[in-house]
């Protein structure tokens, strides 16, 4: 029951986390068809098909007039006059609060609904149509066993939207923590003889009982003195085993937890600046059209990041493309350059003459020159950071150099392991990740020797572009 529970509470604020995100949204989309209206509905549609594609458990966004003679607006057609119903039936219950219902006519749907305007003048009804399956959707294998279930129920607790449970079973209840979708959340774990004694414990048991048993027949305490000593060795390096699996669990917990703590303002991020990025177009303001611009580019980065942290252990990989490695040089250059200045630092390119290229994927290429270069304005307030660039043959070398102290001779035959890292508060990751990303590209990666500052060399294949320039 212990683990039901640990699992339970954890997907519980994974869904609760899914669903304040729904909140984020509608502002956004209600903002975007107040300021166009009906006349520019290609506004709200681009940045609602932006929202589906990275939020797929929305299926459909659409805007429905309580006068049934104007025109509905929807990104999937074939919304049923029902459904239109009783969006407008929500909208019009609504006193400023989002509505939740039950979708109709789609089982494991639902309907989270919000007036636009948000005032007694509204006119219309905004609904995200949201699948329930998607929103408790995981990859945890707790979840596929037979014995454990789980539902999704209306707030009311009467009307299950996905899942289902048997008689006889325990379990957990609470509704998620958001205010505007108090769906009930609940599992159970129906518990079998197979659960309380498990074949593999049992024949552990009886199997640790026979070995004692001959132990204590031949009486002989050296023997048992050279049998104690040996548990004790076993147990060791089985405690060493578990403390490394805890720090690889521990470390697992916190990129999920920093995933879902961004997720919700890169959402609210991305669909406000393109919001603003539009409507700066129809106005006067140029220059708030630039700087939406650049906020809409760093938040689709931050997204692209965050989807190969989830992605980290799947085997599966984006497809390679030619990429420019001065371009991620400079762009990494302008990431951190009030980083550098508030630390009194400075980051230098010299670069190749010609442009170069490998065929990589150019976040991945650009995370690893990011990692190395925060690596060494980590190394000392004032240190001073080159990226260089030059051909060798077949090879483009990328070279990374910092006047900072330098790596500790204990540490460099370890310096890409997980986990080995010089820094007080460092996970031990950073290079660990760079080294895997660099031979993923076919390339490597080596701190070098003897050289007067601390240089970490990339060499990667030239891309056919670079030999066609």
């Amino acid at each position: 029951m212990r683990e039901l529970t640990v699992k339970s509470e954890t997907l519980h604020r994974l869904a609760s986390q899914r669903a304040d995100q729904h909140d984020a949204h509608l502002t956004s989309l209600s903002a975007i068809f107040v300021a166009g209206g009906v006349a520019r509905q290609d506004l709200l549609l681009e940045v609602a098909a932006t929202i589906k594609r990275f939020y797929p458990r929305i299926t459909s966004v659409n805007v429905v007039p309580y006068d049934p003679s104007q025109p509905v607006i929807e990104t999937q057609p074939g919304l049923s006059a029902q459904t239109k119903e009783r969006v407008v039936e929500l909208a019009r219950r609504s006193t400023g609060a989002l509505q939740i219902g039950q979708m109709p006519d789609l089982p494991n749907h639902y309907l989270l609904v919000k007036r636009t305007p948000n005032s007694d003048a509204a006119q219309h009804g905004l609904a995200l149509v949201i699948d329930a399956r998607a929103l408790i959707e995981t990859d945890d294998p707790f979840w596929n066993a037979p014995s454990a279930s789980l539902r999704l129920s209306t707030p009311d607790g009467q009307t299950a939207l996905v899942g289902h449970f048997s008689s006889g079973e325990t379990g957990f209840s609470k509704p998620l923590g958001s205010v505007s979708q108090p769906l009930m959340f609940e599992t159970s774990l129906a518990i079998g003889l197979s659960d309380l004694l498990p074949l593999g414990k049992v024949m552990s048991v009886i199997a640790l009982v026979m070995v004692v048993f001959l132990l204590s027949a031949f009486g002989f305490k050296q023997r048992l003195r050279t049998k104690d000593a040996e548990s004790r060795a076993k147990l060791s390096a089985q405690e060493t085993r578990l403390a490394h699996a805890s720090r690889v669990n521990a470390m697992g917990e916190m990129a999920s937890g920093m995933a879902h703590e961004l997720a919700q303002p890169l959402t609210a991020i991305l669909s406000q600046a393109q919001a603003g990025r539009h409507l700066a177009r129809r106005g006067d303001v140029e220059r708030l059209g630039t700087v939406l611009e650049d906020t809409v580019s760093q938040a689709q980065r931050a997204a692209n990041i965050l989807e190969r942290l989830r992605r980290w252990s799947k085997p599966n990989r984006a497809l390679s493309e030619a990429c420019s490695v001065h371009e991620a040089a400079q762009n990494v250059q302008n990431l951190l350059a009030l980083e550098a200045k508030i630390k009194g630092a400075a980051i230098t390119l010299s670069l190749h003459s010609d442009p170069l290229f490998i065929d990589a994927d150019p976040v991945e290429l650009e995370q690893v020159v990011f990692n190395l270069v925060r690596n060494a304005l980590d190394a000392s307030d004032a240190a001073q950071v080159t990226i260089r660039t030059h051909v060798d043959g077949r090879l483009v070398i990328l070279d990374i150099s910092d006047t900072g102290p330098g790596v500790p001779d204990h540490l460099k035959p370890r310096i890409f392991e997980p986990f080995v890292t010089g820094k007080p508060d460092g996970t031990g990751l950073g290079l660990a990740l760079c080294q895997r990303l660099v031979e993923e590209m076919g390339g490597e990666i080596m701190l070098l020797d003897e050289t007067d500052q601390t240089t970490f060399r990339v060499s990667l294949p030239l891309s056919n572009k670079s030999e066609a320039q």
